[in-house]
């Protein structure tokens, strides 16, 4: 499976448009298909964006299950920054809880 974010726009950053991304990727992993995220033509994400689409995929899929079936593709360094860093914030919420 491959997410052209690209097609939604070159700034993306409603949680509700994250949730929906999300739902379609945990459907997608769920049934053992490698899922791309092709950043071509998005110049950023919101935090919001990223902590629902992304984030909070780890609450239900193992982190290095995720690195081992997902790959990211053509992202800027705002993009893995972001990405990046509300990763690392919701592992934080969920093993300090």
């Amino acid at each position: 499976m491959e997410i052209k974010f690209g097609h939604i726009g070159n700034s993306l950053g409603t949680r509700v448009l994250g949730k929906k991304f999300r739902l379609d990727i945990e459907n997608a992993l769920k049934n053992d298909e490698f899922v791309t995220f092709n950043f071509e033509g998005v110049r950023m994400i919101s935090h919001s964006f990223s902590d629902e689409c992304f984030a909070k995929l780890i609450e239900v899929v193992e982190l290095k299950d995720l690195k081992k079936n997902s790959t990211f593709v053509n992202t800027n360094d705002i993009i893995k920054k972001t990405v990046s860093f509300t990763l690392k914030e919701r592992m934080t919420k969920l093993y300090t809880a």
